[in-house]
């Protein structure tokens, strides 16, 4: 299936590169956080849970399994929070939870007595941030030589937690790989400083809702009617290039115009957010669309990332009904 999808993506490369009419529409998107909590989680607070460790080092490089910084990764996580202006506050407790080398899930009793102090409906404890940092040889196919690379692997653990609660809400975890180049002198420090912001951008797109750079492709030649439209899309006139496209799609009885004009409209109403709407065009333009063409790759380009985008608003309409679904 993923070689598949990408097989679908090159093609569709090389289709708009070939056909003038084809354009790709490139704009932010707010995608879903992974999780849903209560209306009633306003004010949260992040604290450190880490196991505790010496300060990082700017001449050393250590191999192998090592923590990242907890006082850092807390902060960090904590702005990140705070910049995205999903909760009306959110409280740094920085200093670490655990006086030894290793953490532990906090008990009911510490949840309620950590809220309580701090004054918030909901405890972000970051856990732990393990980096597996391994000397690499990276090659490239057609490479005579090979390049040495610092592979990291980074794994964030967080924690919610509610009061009243005996566990935690949800366990939030991912691993993910960084590459620095070792051509240049790497630093234990700056592995870890690198890796830290890399884990609380992760962390935190799980926990609140984010702002993704996505593509679309739609048609815009063909007739007047077609190009006219293509200006409102620029413009970002929806409604005025549906017009446009359904007096096509209504003109025509078949053939690859009627299909543009029904796919077309389909993503307007995408763009809209009437994903119903959207659905039915897009039936619609599968009716009509001739098998092994241009336009049907980029139907099947396109049917994928719509199906995604109608599972995420479902979760969106949750997140953001605190704010009117205003977004």
């Amino acid at each position: 299936m993923k070689k598949y999808a990408l097989y679908i993506v090159m093609l569709v490369s090389v289709l708009v590169s070939s056909c003038s009419s084809i354009q790709t529409l490139t704009f932010d998107q707010l995608a879903p956080a992974q999780v849903n909590f209560p209306y009633q989680v306003s004010v949260v607070g992040v604290v450190n849970n880490m196991p505790s460790r010496p300060k990082p080092k700017k001449n050393i490089l250590t191999l192998g399994m090592i923590d990242a910084e907890g006082k850092s990764a807390a902060e960090a996580l904590a702005g990140s929070l705070a910049d995205s202006k999903f909760f009306n506050q959110v409280i740094i407790c920085d200093s670490a939870l655990c006086a030894d080398d290793f953490s532990t899930v906090l008990t009911a009793d510490e949840v309620n007595e950590l809220s309580s102090m701090l004054g918030v409906d909901m405890l972000v404890s970051f856990e732990r941030l393990l980096l597996d940092v391994e000397k690499k040889e990276y090659t490239n196919p057609g490479w005579d030589v090979s390049i040495p690379v610092l592979q990291v692997q980074v794994t964030p653990i967080v924690r919610l937690y509610i009061p009243g609660r005996q566990k935690p809400l949800v366990e939030l975890t991912a691993t993910d790989s960084l590459y620095f180049d070792m051509g240049y002198r790497v630093s234990e420090k700056e592995v870890i400083e690198e890796a830290t912001r890399h884990a609380t951008s992760v962390i935190s797109n799980k926990i609140v809702p984010y702002w993704q750079t996505v593509n679309r492709l739609y048609f815009d030649g063909g007739g007047v009617e077609m190009r006219d439209a293509g200006v409102y899309v620029n413009e970002g006139n929806w409604d005025a290039a549906r017009e446009l496209w359904t007096q096509v799609y209504n003109r025509l009885k078949k053939g690859n115009a009627k299909f543009r004009a029904a796919y077309n409209i389909a993503l307007s109403y995408e763009m809209t957010a009437d994903m119903n709407k959207a659905e039915e065009w897009l039936k619609k333009a599968s009716d009509c669309v001739k098998t092994g063409s241009e336009e049907e790759m980029v139907l099947k380009y396109y049917i994928p990332q719509f199906m995604k985008r109608k599972d995420e608003l479902g979760k969106l309409n949750v997140q953001m009904g605190r704010f009117n679904n205003n977004f």
